[in-house]
């Protein structure tokens, strides 16, 4: 389930490239599979392309996730330590990234797939 939504400010359209991107995302979910524990297969990032006006923070990020003991405090800034410094190389601006965990287990979802 742990989902990244990547706020990315369109000055950077530039660099926002899908070829290089996909090598970066897959390095991310590497990252998120390592250190939450993560199923690959459950893992996304989705990547929004915003208006960032007044923040000095090009990037913005939201990591998502199921609470489990295994993803204490220390694995979750790990995983955002690693995933920044992957975005900060390749964007060069300054990233903002935060996580938060879900703890209600039950949590209703549905995918649908042709």
């Amino acid at each position: 389930m742990p989902s990244l939504i990547l706020h990315i400010d369109e000055i950077l359209e530039n660099t926002f490239k899908i070829s290089s991107i996909k090598a970066v995302e897959k390095i991310i979910i590497d990252i998120i599979e390592e250190e939450l524990e993560a199923k690959k297969n459950n893992c996304q990032i989705i990547w929004v392309q915003s208006k960032i006006i007044s923040s000095n923070y090009k990037i913005f990020g939201e990591l998502k996730f199921r609470d489990k003991e295994t993803r204490n405090i220390d694995k979750r800034n790990k995983c955002l330590k690693r995933i920044g410094k992957i975005l900060q190389n390749k964007f060069n601006v300054f990233i903002r990234l935060r996580a938060f965990s879900i703890k209600d287990a039950s949590i209703t979802a549905l995918d649908l797939e042709n």
